[in-house]
C-alpha cells in the first residue's frame, strides 16, 4: 500500500472504522495513537484474539503498556500466567530488546535475527495445533524515534518487513502522535507509513462511529490542512521578506558606520588642524606682534619721548585686536548670535575671499533670518566645509553662495566653476553615501541630525552642493 493511501475506501468512498481486528492477515500494520488507552485497547484485542485461539504472541513494549496490557487481558478472563507457562506468551522489555540488537547506532541484521527472530520461533513451537502466524507487538522503533534516531527507526521497520516475508508472522506496531509535532515531521510520518501494509489513524479518527461522523472529520481535516499550507506559504514569504530586510538593513549599518568611523577620523584630524592653525596664527601674527610690542615698551621706559614708538605701539595693539577677533569669529561667530547666519555668512565669505583669492557671490535674504541656534552653526559649519573644498579641490575660480527660507525649511547652496566630481565617486555617494571625503560626509551628517537632506550635483562645469532643513512655520526652533 502506498504512503497516500493509508486507509482502505469502499465502494461508496468512505473511510471506514480502523481496528488491528481488521488486519488479522496484515503483515505490517501500524497505529497512532494520542492517549494510552486508545493504544491498549486495540492492542488487548490484538493479543487476546491471538492467545484466546490458541496461538502464540509476543509483545515487545515498555513496562508501562506491558503492565496494562496484561491487566487488560486478566479482565477480559484470559489466563495469561497460563499462556506464559506454556511458552505460547513472550512478553519483553523495549528498551532491553532494544540494546541487544544495536550495533554502533543501528538495528544489526544477525542480533536482530537472533534475538527477535529466537523469541517469535520459540513461542511458534509451543502453539497449539496448526500454530498460523505469531501475532507480534514491537515499540522499539517508537523509542528509537524519540531519541531522535529516525534513520534507525526506518531501519528496525525494514528488518522486521525482511523478517516477515519468511516467517508466519502478523505484525503490528505503534507511534504516539505527540512525536510528530512540528511541520516538517510530515514527511518523515509519510515514510513511517510507506513501511507498513495498513495503517490505523489515532483515536480521533478510529473512534468515529457513524459514516456522517467519519466524513465530516475529513472534510475538517482537509480544510485545517488547506489553511495550514496557507499560512506555512505566507509564513515562508514573510520569513523571506524578514532576510532580505535584514540584509538590508546590515548592509546599511555596515554602510553608515563605515561612513561614521571616515567622519570620526576626519574631525579628530579636523580638530588637529585647527588647532595647528590656530597656534600657527597665533604664533605667526599675534605672537609677532606682540614681541614687537613688548620690544616697544622696553624702549619707551628708557626714552618715554619717543613719539614714533608710541605710534607704532598704537597700531601694534590694534593689530593684536583684529587677530584676536579674527580666530574668534573662525571659532565661532559673535554676530550670528546677535543677528543671525545672514550677517555672520557675509562676515565669513568677504574674509574667505581675501584669504583664498576666489571671487565669492553671496545672495542673502536682507531682512535677518534667525533660525535655531544648532541650525543656524551647522549652516554656518556647512558653508566653512563647502568653500573650503571648493577652494582645495575644485580649480574654481568663481563661486555663489545662496541662502534662503522657502516651502517650510531653510536651504544653503554653494555652487563653483570648478572641474567637477568623477561620475563613479558621485553615484557611490548616491548611493552609499561615501566615496567623496569625509567634508561631504560631515555636511550630510549635520544635515541628517536635523532633519533635512543634502544633494549634490556635479559635471565639468561645476559643483553644487545644497542642503534643506526644515524650520518651524515661525522660523525659530522652540
Amino acid at each position: 500500500m502506498s504512503a497516500t493511501n493509508l486507509l482502505p475506501i469502499d465502494g461508496a468512498s468512505s473511510a471506514p472504522r480502523a481496528q488491528w481486528a481488521d488486519h488479522q492477515h496484515a503483515a505490517h500494520v501500524v497505529q497512532f495513537y494520542g492517549e494510552d488507552r486508545f493504544l491498549l485497547d486495540e492492542l488487548s484485542r490484538f493479543i487476546g484474539n491471538a492467545l484466546g485461539a490458541g496461538k502464540s504472541a509476543v509483545v515487545i513494549a515498555t513496562e508501562q503498556h506491558r503492565n496494562g496490557l496484561n491487566q487488560r487481558l486478566q479482565n477480559w478472563g484470559l489466563d495469561t500466567a497460563r499462556a506464559v507457562a506454556q511458552g505460547r506468551y513472550l512478553s519483553l522489555d523495549a528498551s532491553d530488546t532494544l540494546t541487544k540488537i544495536m550495533h554502533d547506532g543501528s538495528p544489526d541484521p544477525t542480533r536482530f535475527a537472533e534475538v527477535v527472530g529466537g523469541a517469535i520461533a520459540t513461542v511458534r513451537a509451543a502453539a497449539h495445533g496448526d500454530p498460523g502466524p505469531v501475532a507480534a507487538f514491537g515499540e522499539m522503533v517508537a523509542l528509537l524515534w524519540a531519541d531522535g534516531k529516525f534513520d534507525a527507526a526506518m531501519r528496525l521497520e525494514q528488518l522486521w518487513n525482511e523478517f516477515a516475508k519468511n516467517h508466519p508472522i502478523s505484525l503490528h506496531c505503534a507511534y504516539p502522535m505527540s512525536s510528530f509535532y512540528r511541520q516538517e515531521h510530515g514527511d518523515s510520518l509519510l515514510q513511517i507509513c510507506a513501511q507498513h501494509s495498513a495503517v490505523i489513524p489515532g483515536e480521533s479518527y478510529s473512534e468515529l462511529v457513524s459514516q456522517d461522523e467519519r466524513m465530516r472529520t475529513i472534510a475538517q481535516l482537509q480544510q485545517k490542512a488547506q489553511a495550514l499550507e496557507t499560512e506555512v506559504a505566507e509564513r515562508r514569504r514573510a520569513e523571506e521578506k524578514l532576510r532580505r530586510h535584514q540584509a538590508e538593513l546590515e548592509s546599511l549599518v555596515e554602510k553608515r558606520t563605515s561612513a561614521l568611523r571616515q567622519l570620526s577620523s576626519r574631525l579628530l584630524s579636523l580638530q588637529d588642524s585647527e588647532r595647528r592653525r590656530i597656534a600657527r596664527e597665533l604664533h605667526d601674527s599675534l605672537g609677532q606682534y606682540l614681541v614687537a610690542l613688548k620690544l616697544n615698551v622696553d624702549i619707551l621706559r628708557r626714552f618715554p619721548s619717543r613719539n614714533d614708538l608710541w605710534s607704532q605701539s598704537s597700531e601694534l595693539m590694534e593689530r593684536c585686536v583684529a587677530e584676536v577677533r579674527t580666530l574668534s569669529y573662525l571659532l565661532h561667530p559673535p554676530t550670528m548670535d546677535a543677528v543671525g547666519i545672514a550677517s555672520a555668512a557675509r562676515w565669513y565669505v568677504e574674509g574667505f575671499g581675501l584669504r583664498s583669492g576666489l571671487k565669492i557671490k553671496l545672495d542673502v535674504p536682507s531682512d535677518p533670518v534667525r533660525l535655531a541656534d544648532g541650525t543656524e552653526l551647522a549652516l554656518f559649519r556647512v558653508l566653512q566645509e563647502a568653500l573650503t573644498n571648493v577652494h582645495r579641490h575644485s580649480g574654481a575660480s568663481e563661486a555663489t553662495v545662496f541662502i534662503q527660507k522657502s516651502a517650510g525649511q531653510v536651504i544653503l547652496e554653494v555652487r563653483d566653476n570648478g572641474r567637477g566630481i568623477e561620475p563613479e565617486l558621485l553615484n557611490r555617494f548616491r548611493e552609499s553615501g561615501a566615496g567623496v571625503g569625509v567634508g561631504l560626509i560631515s555636511m550630510q551628517e549635520r544635515a541628517r541630525e536635523l532633519g533635512g537632506k543634502l544633494h549634490l550635483e556635479s559635471s565639468r562645469a561645476g559643483t553644487s552642493v545644497r542642503i534643506g532643513i526644515p524650520i518651524p512655520p515661525d522660523g525659530v526652533a522652540s
